[in-house]
């Protein structure tokens, strides 16, 4: 993600709000490095932070999009060491990796043609020579301080992003408590002396949050227009997972998956489906390839009804990868996990009933109690009012009264997506009945799914 490159009059004028009540003065470095940058056309985002000293700190006090903290892999680790060639002559060369990285020496000892493994430089040499301490080590500055003589090493690591979103790493900006935003790979180029090349391997463990998959969630796509709404609530749970997974380490927008959305009006051809079969699925074939062409790797359907479609669905959809996910197998897999009985579903006669045009069929194999056409009704007149009312509490009233009067059993299946909305909204427990919220499972699902959590 390209980050825009200002004149130098604006990045110093940023980076003069960043002082704090106490200072007066950019620091000397901090100002080197920001005309480093303008100077050669790369845009950089400075920050400010408590003390850091290694990646490790950096790891919880790097602020970048308003966070603070982010994953080891996105700070960058420059070391300096020394070595010796055949004829004696001193060698300088910087490595630099990611923070999970360590350097291997074996690969300098061949790159730079040393006689033996070098050795870190020690602080007091790297201070007087290059002006740094430990843990203001960067490349630019050595580059700087040393007038391009030092061999700057990049692992090729560097090159590619790890997190395609922000796509950028972060190191100090030649002070302690001043951090900088970059892309590496606009940055190696622009060093003198430097060359790209694997030197580094994996060393420290990645916390759960910073694993690539969490950091490059799966692209959902949502099928719906039975209604619109529907499709609005299953992105809104599975936002709401995201959250809830990710805990203090969800970053907002950039923590959230590529979500691409076609709503149907079409869809309501489901509501009669035995007369309407072909034009229901007709139109839900163009949603699909659409789908398949929009670098969407998960699929689902914001609609009960036509889950029928599911193997034909996968039949075209599932190829190269991608998967469609079906809300009534997730929810019929949460009813085995949970070994729950005493089971109803409620919905349209189409899904409810578990006969041909169910996707719900499997449910027959239960202790499941199926409500009457004319109990289905009144579920459905509620489904109805839905769409049409703003204010929903006395549509829950009835709703739950219908519940308490016309439904026997304990574990109620929700299939059905207004009702969904119609429980979301209200916030309630029910002491006599345990719902199952089939759409609520759903969204889980799809976000356990795109962040590869088990």
């Amino acid at each position: 993600m390209k980050i825009e490159c200002l004149p130098f009059e604006y990045e110093l004028q940023r980076a003069k709000h960043l002082l704090k009540e106490t200072e007066s003065e950019i620091p000397d470095s901090v100002m080197s490095i920001v005309k480093f940058f303008c100077n050669n056309n790369i845009g950089i985002i400075l920050s400010r932070n408590v003390k850091v000293l290694s990646c490790k700190d950096a790891r919880s006090n790097r602020v970048r999009l308003g966070h603070k903290g982010i994953p080891l892999f996105d700070e960058l680790k420059s070391i300096v060491f020394r070595g010796f060639d055949k004829d004696g002559k001193e060698i300088i060369v910087a490595a630099h990796c990611r923070g999970h990285m360590n350097i291997i020496t074996e690969r300098l000892i061949n790159l730079c043609s040393l006689c033996k493994e070098p050795e870190i430089l020690p602080e007091e040499e790297l201070k007087s020579r290059f002006g740094m301490q430990f843990g203001t080590v960067n490349p630019i500055l050595l580059d700087l301080n040393s007038n391009g003589k030092i061999i700057n090493i990049f692992d090729n690591s560097l090159s590619r992003p790890i997190a395609k979103c922000p796509g950028t790493m972060m190191t100090n900006a030649g002070h302690h408590t001043w951090g900088i935003e970059i892309d590496p790979s606009l940055l190696i180029p622009k060093i003198r002396n430097g060359y790209i090349y694997d030197v580094a391997e994996a060393d420290k463990e990645l916390e759960y949050y910073e694993l690539p998959q969490l950091a490059n969630p799966k692209s959902i796509g949502i099928i719906t227009g039975n209604g619109p709404d529907s499709g609005i609530a299953l992105w809104n749970r599975i936002n709401s997972y995201f959250s809830e997974m990710l805990g203090e380490h969800f970053l907002g927008d950039i923590s959230l998956p590529k979500v691409s959305i076609i709503s149907l009006p079409a869809m309501g051809l489901s509501m009669e489906l035995d007369k309407r079969d072909s034009a229901t699925w007709e139109t839900l074939v163009e949603a699909i390839d659409k789908m398949f062409c929009n670098d969407v790797d998960l699929l689902a359907l914001a609609c009960h009804t036509t889950h029928y479609y599911t193997n034909k669905i996968r039949t075209l959809f599932e190829k190269n990868g991608k998967r469609f996910i079906s809300m009534p197998q997730t929810t019929i897999n949460y009813i085995k996990n949970e070994k729950l009985t005493d089971l109803a579903i409620i919905g349209i006669s189409y899904v409810a009933n578990l006969q041909e045009y169910s996707a719900y069929s499997e449910l027959k194999k239960f202790d499941i109690e199926i409500p009457s056409d004319e109990v289905l009704s009144k579920f459905h007149e509620i489904g109805y009012d839905i769409k049409k009312m703003k204010n929903l509490y006395p549509v829950f009233q009835k709703f739950t009264s219908l519940l308490r009067s016309d439904i026997k059993a304990k574990n109620i299946i929700i299939a059905l997506t207004e009702l969904s909305i119609l429980v979301e909204s209200q916030k309630k427990r029910y002491e006599h009945k345990n719902i199952i919220d089939s759409l609520d499972i759903y969204g889980r699902e799809l976000a356990r799914l795109s962040l590869g959590v088990e």
